[in-house]
């Protein structure tokens, strides 16, 4: 206690402090607990405001020139175009109110993960923000787990994958899927910071712990977008690996071959013993085809799009487009913004693996791309690629954009991960 009342207040501090009130704020919206008792805007805005003040400050200290060009800058550049384009230039009418609260809400978020990519490379800060996002998601996990724990009697890991039987809980979440998609980011963060050679706590069994937890509550909310998710995740991680490990060639090629097995079983058949059309049936997606698409189609806004508006405007018929819900995100970006709102989308998507591919720390490039690929993937089933309202993109899309920025390699963790494979070599 007298370490901690003695402790010097810095702005590195006052950044991280900032994050993760932010993170608590967002939480009282993924969750049915009020962490944050304020408005979620007046949040948003102070704390962009917050942070891109202490960016000033820092870059003014060290009489540096604002702004550093590199590809993060321009994948950035494409997200903000995007929403003044489709939220303030291409409106449809009957959908002008629905259009504001998205550009609104796009703004904000984007707001607040500029800011916050702005402060992580000034002050070098990607291992503090991961460390203050996994502590904060840990309170949240903890306190959700013990809140709602009459919740763990209807796990049946079994029945995870059987649509007509599987049980399924929240934990106080909003959703079962908000759930899943928690528990995964929170599982991304642990392993980018132990590749980084960040140990959380000081102590590797707290952690296993409240993994342990995660997972649990993980397989408590039947999420097969989360579930079938990270299984894409380590599907892909292995294949990297593979193809640069120093094991025999036919040996590669016979695993290789098995995972593209794996894969084509997993999609073709599922885990669930239902074919890929039975799944787009019972989950309720089969009307993206048979309606949502013909709809668009006979619009005569096929270039620029239906409008911006949330799933649950879409979803509950709101507008004058029958649609029903959207919960794809490729095809919501084709429905709400049309050719050219794909075409921005393709665009960002190449410029995201491009970066990603040139990161310059094999271990970091492995996991950052099959990070990529699994956010890409969950996006087929949900309205979350690169847009706000989701907990996980406001860690996901500061960590992409650090990982384009490089502004990642402080010195810290390098030292860590030296220190670790010294001790390695030495055993």
């Amino acid at each position: 206690m007298k370490k901690l009342l003695y402790t010097r207040i810095t702005e590195k501090t006052i950044a991280l402090f900032l994050f993760a009130f932010l993170l608590l704020s967002r939480a009282s919206i993924t969750t049915t607990v009020n962490f944050v008792p304020l408005n979620t805007t007046v949040v948003q805005v102070a704390y962009s405001g917050c942070m891109f003040m202490l960016y000033a400050f820092e870059k003014i200290k060290r009489n540096e020139k604002f702004g550093t060009f590199h590809i993060s800058t321009f994948l950035s550049i494409l997200l903000a175009v995007y929403i003044v384009i489709f939220g303030k230039v291409y409106i449809n009418p009957p959908l002008s109110q629905y259009t504001n609260g998205i550009f609104m809400r796009q703004t904000l978020f984007l707001l607040v993960v500029f800011s916050t990519v702005a402060v992580t490379c000034v002050y070098h800060l990607f291992d503090g923000v991961l460390l203050t996002a996994y502590y904060v998601f840990t309170f949240i996990i903890l306190f959700q787990f013990l809140t709602n724990i009459t919740d763990i009697a209807q796990l049946n890991v079994a029945t995870v994958f059987n649509d007509s039987e599987r049980a399924r809980v929240t934990y106080g979440f909003s959703h079962y899927n908000a759930l899943g998609a928690f528990c995964i980011c929170y599982l991304m963060i642990w392993i980018i910071l132990r590749k980084r050679g960040q140990m959380p706590f000081g102590n590797k069994w707290i952690n296993y712990l409240t993994l342990l937890v995660s997972v649990i509550m993980l397989f408590g909310s039947a999420s097969r977008n989360a579930i079938s998710g990270f299984i894409v995740f380590s599907l892909c991680y292995l294949f990297m690996v593979l193809r640069e490990s120093k094991i025999g060639q036919r040996v590669r090629f016979f695993v290789e071959c098995t995972i593209a097995i794996i894969v084509v079983l997993f999609f073709s058949y599922g885990l669930t013993g239902l074919s890929f059309s039975d799944l787009l049936n019972q989950s309720n997606r089969e009307t993206l085809l048979e309606v949502a698409l013909p709809t668009f189609l006979k619009s005569g806004r096929m270039v620029v799009g239906l409008g911006l508006a949330s799933n649950e405007i879409y979803g509950l018929n709101q507008t004058p487009y029958k649609t029903y819900w959207l919960d794809n995100s490729y095809i919501y970006v084709l429905i709400t913004s049309g050719y050219l709102g794909c075409v921005f989308y393709v665009i960002m998507t190449i410029i995201l693996f491009v970066g990603l591919n040139r990161v310059a720390n094999h271990a970091l490039r492995k996991i950052f791309l099959s990070l990529a690929i699994m956010y890409m993937y969950s996006a087929m089933f949900e309205t979350t690629l690169f847009w706000a309202g989701v907990m996980q993109n406001y860690i996901y899309m500061i960590i992409f954009l650090v990982a384009l920025s490089g502004c990642f390699n402080n010195p810290s963790s390098v030292n860590n991960i030296q220190n670790i494979s010294s001790n390695n070599v030495k055993k």
